[in-house]
């Protein structure tokens, strides 16, 4: 529009046609404002280029003015009903513009210029032939002229802003867009038009739609610039889609992700309940929840931490036995539970309108309530799933560092109380380089220390039922080669069922050594198994002079010794080769249908080679094996037929390779690792088996290759090499680490790792590696997310 047009503002109201003349004085389009009431004569009015009247019915000035000019253009800004305005919109010599809102006036010096100006807008036919199809569209399409008023617009679009139809034809689009989207959506048209040689372009962005109620939304606005087919400009086409529920998650996971840090760092348990209680408040904006914990010694579910609202409205809430209640069924189950309509929360006859119990993991429950029928929808489901998923992660994390403190305080007491018998014994434990010395060292502490006077280590015999003793220290009537392990024999229990046996009363005892050991003074004794994990490594026998010298704190410093014994023992005996300077690595090839990948090999035309091991509590093996070539579903059945294999499942495909995990039982690699053995590489080829392993350098290299070559045909030595090792290595590191892991979590990132979960772009999903461990997506991650914290731990602490 031509700055500099004349406007005239009529009405009854002389307040309202004041307010509106300044509010058109104030827009940035230049009008000539000028004001009249309905009884002003014409002849005063003077000339004017378009009329805005203040009522449905035309004041008299108006209707005089049409009457000398039919084409003078009018302007309705009134507020009325929806007849009234249909009325004024099907009379094509009238025009409307519904007043409210902050931009009123500007929309209003929109709808002047567009009634003012000599174009006259394009009929969208598309629109019209397809306007059924495009009225049961869920997004709102409509179509502009090139003034940017509604010339088109469909159901949807009325729903989403609130307005009718008619409402919105005719109005500019600042109607539901602020200036700033309008002004940036047509820059970016403009733009694209420079340069589109008549070819329709189209922009799309992001906008706060504003409604009728004044409400805003967020949606996405995609626009596009019509051409005919002779390149006429035929309008502007859009689609507008409410966003608002994406936005909605992106906000709720953003929060969701800073509530988990802080979830991370909680100290224990009861901190991660109230973290999550008030998250589910402030994130959710459910101000009902419930946070419970489970109490194992008594089997019962406390609440730990409740919203305000709970309290205020539901009053103190109970304790639940398992099964007992909602929060007692899902903890039961491990399963959800979620409803839409009124029910009982137990049986007092409590009730809401809706509820969301979730299980915690093997901590306790979330639930959340609200006193609403139907008040969660699906974002609110899944959000609540993740908070307690999280809330279950932050609390493993919290249990394993209270364990470590609680481990801490006992190490801490322990150590009070023991005296320079613990101190010696750890320095010998620490310095030992053999079993031998470790044996020798622990039981010259103990003999030397009172109150007691003898100490033996016996080692279970290969045949027979007895203790062979190794090393001894104190009263030499007492050594002996070996210790009968009778019933009743001292040792025995200690030996078969890993607990310690203290004997006050020897007199009760039927067994020839605890009668020399009465003569010789002794009046107590305590055996000690050494165990370390599912390996036994034999008995400690201390004797003492005095009866009862085995309270309470000598019973928990002699055990606390026989499982560091134990665990050096374990370490000096699975360790040497990972403290060996020099190894010797040995390479050979067998051509045997015993073994396995020989087998597979030779029926599949595979190439398979183990990519990692793993030993299992029940002394079964789980290998990874990779495969090349050869159709993965023949050698899934082939591993599944195959006698040897206990369990195999595929755990990812990708380019033409297959990764699979097998468990088997006894096996040559089984019987490698027992002596010794650390195997670096194992392919199987065209029935032929290749193994590359390593073993220290003291270690009978000859002998290993011996027990193969008589047990296996075809077996044949092809390298030898005698070689350096650093100082630092990688089976080091992997010890370390497996020590740490769960047989689930190792498992969770050993599947992930091969299967190629950390590649970009990822080979397999977590859905695919779940349901290989045959485990839910939440859990599965929840042993990888454990699993690499653990790495990282290693790494870094």
């Amino acid at each position: 529009m031509d700055r500099g047009q004349t406007v005239l503002v009529c009405g009854d109201g002389e307040e309202w046609v004041a307010e509106t003349a300044a509010g058109l004085d104030g827009t940035e389009d230049g009008l000539d404002v000028r004001t009249a009431t309905g009884g002003t004569a014409p002849e005063s009015v003077g000339s004017v280029d378009c009329v805005v009247s203040l009522a449905f019915d035309l004041p008299e000035l108006v209707t005089a003015l049409r009457a000398e000019r039919p084409t003078l253009p009018v302007v309705v800004f009134a507020d009325g009903s929806p007849e009234r305005v249909r009325e004024v919109l099907a009379d094509e010599t009238l025009a409307y513009v519904r007043p409210g809102g902050d931009a009123q006036y500007d929309v209003l010096a929109h709808r002047i210029a567009s009634v003012t100006s000599e174009n006259t807008p394009t009929a969208m036919g598309a629109f019209d032939r397809h306007s059924e199809v495009i009225d049961a569209l869920d997004d709102g399409v409509y179509a502009l002229d090139d003034e940017g008023e509604f010339v088109f617009a469909n159901e949807a679009l009325a729903e989403l802003t609130g307005y009718d139809i008619e409402e919105l034809l005719g109005e500019h689009t600042i109607l539901i867009k602020d200036r700033e989207t309008v002004t940036f959506a047509e820059s970016q048209l403009r733009e694209l038009l420079s340069s589109s040689g008549g070819d329709d372009v189209e922009t799309t962005f992001e906008l706060e739609l504003r409604r009728a109620d004044g409400r805003t939304i967020a949606c996405e606005d995609h626009m596009t610039v019509l051409y005919g087919p002779d390149g006429d400009f035929r309008g502007t086409a859009g689609v507008i889609r409410d966003i608002s529920e994406r936005k909605r998650r992106e906000e709720l996971l953003s929060a969701l992700q800073e509530t988990s840090r802080s979830l991370m760092q909680a100290p224990s348990r009861e901190a991660v309940s109230s973290i999550v209680a008030a998250a589910t408040e402030r994130v959710l904006g459910l101000d009902m929840a419930v946070v419970r914990l489970y109490d194992a010694d008594e089997e019962v579910l406390r609440p730990e931490a409740a919203t305000d609202a709970v309290v205020e409205t539901l009053g103190e809430r109970p304790v639940y036995s398992l099964e007992e209640g909602e929060a007692g069924e899902v903890f039961a189950s491990g399963e959800t539970a979620s409803y839409g309509t009124t029910h009982e929360l137990d049986g007092s006859g409590t009730t809401v309108g809706s509820g969301l119990y979730v299980p915690v993991g093997v901590h306790g429950t979330l639930s959340v309530f609200s006193t609403d029928e139907d008040a969660f929808d699906d974002i609110d489901r899944q959000v609540v799933a993740l908070l307690a998923t999280n809330a279950a992660a932050a609390c493993n994390r919290a249990k394993r560092e209270q364990e470590v403190r609680e481990t801490r305080e006992r190490i801490a007491t322990v150590l009070d109380r023991i005296n320079g018998l613990i101190e010696n014994t750890v320095e010998v434990l620490v310095e030992a380089t053999t079993r031998e010395a470790v044996e020798a060292g622990v039981c010259a502490e103990l003999a030397a220390t009172e109150p007691y006077t003898f100490a033996c280590i016996g080692r279970p015999a290969v045949r027979g039922s007895r203790l062979d003793v190794s090393e001894w220290a104190g009263e030499a009537t007492l050594a002996e080669e070996s210790l009968a392990l009778d019933d009743g024999a001292p040792g025995a229990t200690a030996l078969a069922e890993g607990d310690s046996e203290i004997i006050d009363d020897l007199g009760a005892v039927d067994s020839e050594w605890v009668s020399r050991a009465r003569e010789a003074g002794v009046e107590s004794l305590m055996a000690v198994p050494l165990s370390y994990t599912d390996s036994t490594y034999g008995v400690l026998f201390v004797c003492s002079d005095r009866p009862d010298a085995f309270d309470d704190r000598e019973q928990v410093v002699l055990e606390a010794l026989g499982r560091a014994v134990a665990n050096a023992i374990n370490a000096i005996e699975s360790g040497k080769i990972l403290s060996a300077d020099k190894v010797i690595e040995l390479e050979f090839t067998v051509n045997d249908r015993d073994l396995l990948l020989s087998r597979l090999s030779a029926s599949t035309d595979a190439v398979l080679t183990s990519v990692g091991t793993v030993t299992q509590a029940d002394g079964s093996l789980r290998m990874y094996l990779d495969a090349e070539g050869g159709e993965s579903e023949a050698l899934l059945t082939a591993l599944e037929d195959d006698s040897a294999v206990r369990s195999a499942t595929k755990v990812a495909e990708h380019e033409g390779s297959a990764l699979f995990e097998v468990t088997t039982g006894e096996s040559l690699l089984a019987t490698l690792v027992d002596h010794g053995a650390v195997p670096k590489e194992i392919t199987g080829e065209s029935g032929v088996t290749r193994y590359t392993i390593e073993l220290p350098y003291e270690g009978d290299a000859r002998e290993v290759f011996s027990l193969v070559e008589d047990n296996y045909d075809g077996t044949d030595l092809v390298g030898y090499h005698e070689h350096e090792r650093p100082v630092q290595t990688q089976q080091e590191f992997q010890a370390s680490l497996s020590e740490r892991f769960t047989d689930r979590q190792e498992t969770a990132l050993r599947t992930a790792y091969l299967g190629g979960f950390f590649d970009w772009p990822r080979e397999v999903d977590g859905d695919e590696l779940a349901e290989a461990m045959d485990i839910s997506r939440p859990t599965y991650h929840q042993h990888l997310r454990a699993a690499q914290q653990k790495v990282y731990e290693e790494l870094f602490e």
